[in-house]
């Protein structure tokens, strides 16, 4: 009686199925900020009740331009192992997009003016402070910052500065000053924002982003001037305040690159 009943089940299983349509393919990418990870990935369900059948398949699609970036030591390297719940939804069967492609899609060489991993090597300077604040803003989930972000910094390494003595240095000090002003700012109509909307968790991470950044500003990135007598030839940060590493005020920045 018990095998009868078990056939009976998988036939009953079957012909639903086959009624139905068959599977179900489910398809999309996932976004990590650590390492600015991309995956692929692919479920089947069961259609009508929804219920997924086997184990998910992935597949890595990080474009060389992350990879360039952690290797550069501009962004955290990715884990071995990371939680489900920390990979951000991009889009799903190419129809629903998410908040991540607004950084992705620069990423991947889809949305961008210029060759970003060309423009990265020409610039470590600007690239190295950029790429480091658009991870922390990714980590807080508002992507939405990253395209404003990259082009600020593409266009301030396009004008030519007024003073023709300005080195990379130099010229790097006044982009520090701008892109801290601009990120304090944002933080903190994103932290109003917070409170008002009643999100304590969110309007806790933009008030330390502030603090942050008040203390020592974005961090310029600087290489070691002797790696074989150091021995250490990964990028090291300046963290010297910004208002103590050029007496130039953020309105005098402004008004050279104007």
């Amino acid at each position: 009686m018990f095998p009868l009943i078990v056939f009976s089940v998988v036939i009953a299983f079957v012909l639903f199925v086959v009624c139905s349509g068959g599977f179900m393919m489910v398809s999309g990418t996932q976004f990590h900020p650590a390492g600015f990870r991309i995956r692929r990935f692919i479920a089947l369900r069961l259609p009508v009740i929804g219920t997924q059948a086997g184990r998910t398949s992935y597949t890595d699609e990080t474009p060389k331009l992350s990879q360039l970036l952690v290797q550069q030591g501009w962004i955290s390297k990715a884990p071995l192992q990371t939680p489900e719940d920390e990979w951000d939804l991009i889009e799903l069967d190419r129809e629903w997009q998410g908040m991540p492609s607004n950084l992705t899609d620069y990423l991947r060489d889809k949305n961008s003016r210029v060759d970003l991993y060309a423009w990265s090597e020409a610039n470590p300077l600007l690239a190295g402070m950029l790429w480091s604040e658009v991870e922390q803003a990714a980590k807080l989930k508002l992507y939405w910052m990253a395209p404003e972000l990259i082009d600020k910094m593409v266009d301030f390494s396009r004008q030519k500065p007024i003073d023709p003595s300005l080195n990379k240095d130099d010229r790097a000090l006044f982009a520090q000053i701008n892109l801290t002003a601009y990120l304090l700012s944002n933080y903190q109509k994103t932290e109003d924002g917070a409170k008002a909307a009643g999100e304590t968790l969110l309007a806790a991470d933009c008030r330390k982003q502030i603090e942050r950044l008040s203390s020592v500003g974005v961090v310029i990135p600087k290489k070691t001037e002797d790696p074989v007598k150091s021995g250490d030839s990964k990028p090291q940060a300046n963290q010297t305040p910004a208002a103590e590493t050029s007496k130039t005020s953020p309105g005098d920045v402004q008004e050279s690159n104007n």
